[in-house]
């Protein structure tokens, strides 16, 4: 389609219409919103394609770009760009990939590079036109050991491009008519995060102070998410609004080696719990192949400590998506 096309006045329209009403969510403030990747693996909170009775068919395959911007721990600032492909092998049955590239910076410094891969198969149990089941099954590879430095000094986890885990990812999404809902299932099957900060490791510098205000991570070992999500669906013409809740359930406490005694391994006590979202989806639809797409979150109740750096006070996302 040619960018005049897609750039005109009634596609920019119901753009504005989104933004206004997502606008005023900005100011909500919080201290954790966490997606450590099953959340939006496969089918789990897709903006539903027909909301109402429809005769066209969905098409099988699809790639999407997303645009990410993110305030995390101490207004730390977090972009991303993600690729993604979703093939369908069968009617069914769908392959999907992710790989996203982030960027951080902060009043520690900055980092960059290629975030967790995500890797998931999806199956469709039940495919009717207003009601729908999907299960998926799937793995986050860890990119890196999470131990990226600055002069010396290990960055927290808020600036590292990778939680340092391969873990495996499960969940179930049903949809009928409007209502959506996705129960899910994160489990570290690796720990490999080598990361080594904790706030005395940068005693004696300028930004020791700084330094201060972050969690403790000395080689950390995560717990396991568990994950339940509820949305429904408002169709506006070609513009489709989907607001919903995310809980996130921490279903342990986060380990790390005491610093004051490295052959020790303590608990890392108030990082286990829930994590409460508010999400709004958008999807307008530009034809039958093109659509623009833009997704807001934010926390309502948070967990007391978030050693993996996964905390946000928001998340705004915009992408571009083909299906073909």
């Amino acid at each position: 389609m040619p960018l005049t096309t897609m750039c005109s006045k009634n596609v920019l329209r119901p753009i504005y219409i989104t933004a206004l009403l997502i606008g005023p969510l900005l100011d909500v403030q919080g201290q954790g919103c966490s997606d450590a990747g099953v959340c939006t693996a496969g089918p789990i909170g897709e903006v539903t394609l027909h909301t109402d009775s429809s005769t066209t068919a969905e098409p099988r395959h699809f790639a999407r770009l997303t645009f990410s911007y993110a305030i995390g721990e101490r207004s730390t600032t977090i972009l991303q760009v993600v690729p993604e492909v979703s093939i369908g092998a069968t009617e069914r049955l769908s392959f999907q990939v992710k790989v996203p590239s982030i960027s951080v910076s902060g009043d520690l410094g900055s980092n960059s590079g290629l975030g967790d891969p995500v890797l998931t198969a999806s199956y469709q149990f039940i495919r009717k036109d207003q009601e729908r089941l999907d299960g998926l099954v799937g793995v986050k590879l860890n990119s890196g050991d999470a131990n990226t430095q600055l002069d010396g000094r290990p960055l927290p986890m808020p600036y590292q491009t990778s939680l340092g885990t391969t873990d495996l990812l499960l969940g179930i999404s049903y949809r009928w008519k409007r209502w959506s809902a996705a129960v899910a299932y994160q489990h570290v099957l690796v720990q490999d995060n080598r990361n080594g900060f904790f706030p005395s490791s940068w005693a004696g510098s300028a930004d020791s102070t700084a330094a201060a205000g972050y969690f403790g991570s000395l080689l950390l070992e995560r717990a396991n998410d568990a994950v339940v999500r509820a949305q429904y669906a408002v169709p506006l013409g070609r513009l489709i609004l989907q607001p919903g809740l995310l809980a996130i359930m921490h279903l342990g406490e986060d380990t790390q080696l005491n610093s004051a005694d490295l052959t020790q391994r303590v608990a890392i006590s108030g990082s286990e719990g829930l994590t409460l979202n508010l999400t709004v989806d958008a999807r307008y639809k530009l034809s039958d192949s093109w659509a623009i797409e833009a997704a807001y979150g934010s926390p309502l109740v948070v967990r007391e400590v978030r050693p993996d750096g996964l905390t946000r006070a928001m998340v705004l996302n915009l992408g571009l998506r083909y299906s073909f």
